[in-house]
């Protein structure tokens, strides 16, 4: 393991740290005021929050920004999730309790790896269940204040902004029971009707298309959504991008745009509003994906 030489006093302790973890797991650098990271995909490589194990580049991320907390993204890649519950001291809902009706109906969680906030959540770190199943980000899904971090997400890890570890435990396997409660269901099979149904509505919209009629108006629809959604605020990014690519993706199946630039713009719009910096892109395109399943079997019909 590599160490810089010149490390800042203030960030030494995160430092370290995110050495230490990086052994196991990839990092990035947080920003103290928000759940964000100070790098970006986009900058990084595609890499969510460009987060990495490097230890060259993790001295130089942190001796940059003395101040960042450890962030570490939750999923397949470093093969955990993170199930969380908060406080009614800290945030006003009291999820140990909805925690204990949960395990009181299901059975109990593993004695694991636990860190506690300083707000006062606890966070119970288990192992993902591999890379064949998506264990979906969830808040108070689960219960009241219960937020789980599968993937696409991420933790802020001990000593940042006063966490510290409860114990030294293995992590945990995930339960059989939550993974089935946290796992994103597979992809909708249409039936042959409705792809039957779908055959003819995107070959009649395709005759308008190339009459030049309903392309005017994809290109328009297209140009709207992706100036709507590159301004949605930080309280309805995810909502938007959901409508947004539900929308265009009716068009995509109606053979009116092409999937792969719809997608493209969908996400270039994502890092306009800071969505793909917060959240992560796997992230966004995990929801611009779903989306286009859900639009499969309603392409835009009512251009004629």
């Amino acid at each position: 393991m590599t160490i810089c030489i010149e490390q800042p006093e203030g960030c030494q302790q995160n430092l370290r740290a995110a050495l230490e973890y990086a052994v196991d797991w990839t990092v990035f650098p947080t920003k103290p005021d928000k759940r964000g990271s100070y790098k970006s995909a986009a900058r990084s490589g595609g890499r969510a929050w460009g987060a990495t194990s490097d230890p060259n580049e993790i001295c130089h991320d942190f001796v940059r920004w003395p101040d960042a907390g450890i962030g570490i993204p939750t999923g397949a890649g470093n093969g955990i999730i993170v199930v969380e519950y908060d406080t009614v001291v800290g945030h006003g809902v009291d999820g140990a309790a909805a925690l204990e009706d949960l395990q009181d109906r299901h059975g109990r969680l593993p004695d694991t790896l636990q860190a506690l906030t300083a707000s006062g959540s606890l966070h119970n770190y288990l192992k993902h269940p591999g890379a064949g199943i998506k264990i979906k980000c969830t808040n108070s899904e689960l219960g009241p204040g219960i937020d789980v971090k599968g993937d696409g997400g991420m933790v802020i890890a001990p000593p940042s902004n006063g966490r510290r570890w409860l114990n030294r435990n293995p992590i945990a396997v995930m339960p059989d029971w939550l993974v089935e409660l946290t796992r994103e269901p597979p992809p909708k099979r249409l039936s042959i009707r409705e792809r039957a149904t779908a055959a003819v509505n995107a070959h009649r919209l395709a005759r308008m298309f190339q009459s030049g009629g309903a392309g005017a108006y994809a290109t328009a629809a297209l140009a709207d959504e992706i100036d709507s959604l590159s301004r949605a605020p930080a309280t309805t990014r995810n909502t938007a991008l959901n409508k947004s690519a539900f929308s265009l993706g009716q068009l995509v199946y109606a053979g009116l745009l092409q999937q792969a630039e719809v997608e493209r713009h969908l996400i270039d719009a994502c890092s306009a509003n800071g969505l793909t910096a917060d959240d992560g892109l796997p992230s966004v395109i995990a929801t611009i994906r779903s989306a286009f399943n859900g639009a499969a079997a309603k392409p835009r019909r009512g251009l004629a």
